[in-house]
């Protein structure tokens, strides 16, 4: 295929996945305030310091909100190019790969908000005093939960990648072996980039689960 296809190609499906996230984000925008108690819930009280502070972080959050629905729509988009550069045979099974990128996407994003937020939310509360006591803004917690979030969800799409990468024989079951040791390294400094606060329970609930998807990879591999 001409390069100027493959551009008029990847123009139609960015805008078919634009479009599916700002009506996603619109109509989630209609009940964003729902949707912050929500997401505020492992942060207790918060407050905002700035006029348009809340009303801001309920376009951001609706925009989230609109990604995550919209995701099977944007992961349709891109594995549908990606097939195109691959045989004629993977094209079905790129259908198992959206459904299961979707699933393991809300898999890391649930494991961040209901089990390592409330947790990092714990710990670092309890780093203030009698005399520094913490005064949270809306918008720097929605900030920390969706980064947070955004980490869990694209290191939970490892074993898809993998996959994919093996079989197109760029990497071997053999080859990811033979560097499991960088790999536990890599998955630390992995998960120290991608969280977005210093805490080390973040870091450590972030790269635990990365070195069980790379393990189970490896066994399905096998």
């Amino acid at each position: 295929m001409p390069l100027t296809e493959h551009l008029a190609e990847l123009r139609r499906r960015l805008i078919v996945a634009l479009v599916s996230v700002g009506v996603c984000s619109a109509a989630l925008f209609q009940v964003s305030g729902t949707l912050l108690e929500l997401v505020a819930r492992p942060a207790g009280q918060l407050v905002f310091t700035a006029p348009t502070d809340a009303f801001m972080t309920r376009i951001k959050l609706s925009l989230f909100g609109g990604l995550l629905l919209a995701l099977p729509v944007v992961l349709s988009q891109v594995w549908g190019f990606v097939a195109r550069a691959m045989e004629a045979g993977w094209r079905g099974p790129l259908r198992l790969f959206v459904a299961g990128s979707y699933v393991l996407f809300l898999a890391g994003v649930s494991l961040a908000y209901f089990v390592v937020l409330p947790a990092a939310m714990k710990f670092l509360m309890a780093c203030g005093s009698e005399s520094v006591r913490p005064l949270m803004a809306v918008s720097s917690y929605v900030g920390f939960a969706a980064a947070l979030c955004v980490a869990f969800g694209s290191v939970f799409q490892l074993p898809l990648v993998l996959i994919i990468l093996n079989k197109a024989g760029i990497v071997s079951r053999e080859f990811l072996r033979s560097k499991r040791g960088y790999a536990y390294v890599l998955a630390f400094l992995l998960a120290a980039f991608l969280t977005p606060g210093p805490d080390v329970f973040s870091q450590v609930a972030l790269a635990l689960p990365t070195l069980f998807l790379f393990e189970t990879t490896l066994l399905v591999l096998r």
